[in-house]
């Protein structure tokens, strides 16, 4: 066990390596001067040459990557050059409502798709499984911008039911004493009692966790039935049919843990990416997580940021996969052998 941690970290840190430099070369060579941001609109020579100056971009290429692997290693990612605040408080400030959008959405599409996809299994060839199966089709057909605006449209063009867009309803320009202060905003509301906080911000997260959460549910649904009907061809799952359980009896018992490798690998997967796909989703619901500053930070070319952003999301979603590939030895104690 110990030896396929160490691995898997290894491999880690060596991902996280190739994707930095990567970002770093491709970023220096996009079209336009990351100074002029900072000196701001019709800057003079002398300005952008005391601008580069100061925030190192006058030097070789390779001492600008050297100094930014030191400064990466002190948890140094610079100044944003469009905001002028740090980029590590940009992240951290903006990570928790991305996160709590992507946890509810991944939470959502796991427990239907899941539960969907063994329902569907043990109903293979039925109508309800053609219709279920349907449904994940589309999921994963739509696009996720076109699926977002047509909610907007129908739940609060037409049926004036849920909120456009934004987190809540502007109650942060309130003074309200919230107990707990964690930036979950659910979370904060739930635990210091403001229900009707809480309950706003429900209406306003619902839109953009079903845009996010409708697609991955068709992935989670044919990993799981794809599975289910590969466990269920199994001798011993006939076994279990022959002394008489009836074939949801030997899905609960046993036969289940055999998709918890795969859906478990999807799971993994999907939650990173929906990390780092956030992009369309919160510029459509105007959400103020990370997929908006990425967005602003890539159409201003604001250089630190996007590395910041990049290794951020790089981090996360190599952390998430590694917890998934230490879960598998708990689920099949042969893979850690």
């Amino acid at each position: 066990m110990i030896a396929y941690c160490t691995r898997r970290l290894v491999s880690t840190v060596f991902v996280l390596i190739i994707v930095s430099t990567i970002t770093f070369f491709l970023s220096h060579s996009l079209p336009g001067d990351p100074a002029s941001l900072w000196v701001g609109d019709h800057p003079t020579k002398e300005q952008l040459e005391t601008a580069k100056n100061k925030l190192g971009f006058d030097r070789p290429l390779i001492e600008q990557y050297v100094s930014f692997l030191q400064n990466v290693i002190t948890l140094d990612l610079g100044v944003s050059l469009r905001t002028r605040q740090p980029v590590l408080t940009e992240l951290g400030r903006r990570f928790s409502a991305t996160f709590e959008l992507v946890f509810f959405s991944m939470l959502l599409a796991l427990s239907f798709g899941f539960f969907l996809g063994l329902k569907t299994a043990i109903a293979s060839n039925t109508r309800p499984d053609q219709i279920i199966r349907g449904v994940g089709y589309l999921g994963l057909s739509f696009p996720v911008f076109w699926l977002g605006m047509i909610l907007q449209l129908l739940f609060f063009g037409i049926l004036q039911w849920l909120p456009l867009q934004g987190r809540h309803s502007g109650f942060s320009t309130l003074d309200i004493d919230l107990s707990i202060n964690s930036g979950l905003f659910l979370f904060d509301t739930l635990a210091s009692g403001e229900w009707e906080l809480f309950c706003d911000g429900l209406t306003h997260i619902f839109l953009p966790m079903m845009t996010l959460a409708f697609g991955v549910f068709g992935l989670i649904l044919r990993t799981t039935r794809s599975a289910m009907m590969e466990t269920m061809s199994e001798p011993f799952f006939k076994t279990y049919l022959a002394y008489g359980f009836e074939p949801a009896e030997a899905i609960q018992r046993s036969a289940y843990k055999n998709t918890l490798v795969p859906v478990s690998t999807v799971s993994g997967l999907s939650f990173g990416l929906m990390l780092g796909g956030t992009f369309l989703v919160e510029s459509i619901f105007d959400w103020p997580g990370l997929g908006q500053f990425s967005v602003l930070s890539i159409l201003t070319n604001d250089f630190p940021a996007i590395m910041g952003v990049t290794l951020f999301y790089t981090l996360t979603y190599v952390i998430i996969n590694f917890f998934i590939d230490l879960l598998y030895p708990m689920i099949d104690p042969r893979i850690g052998r």
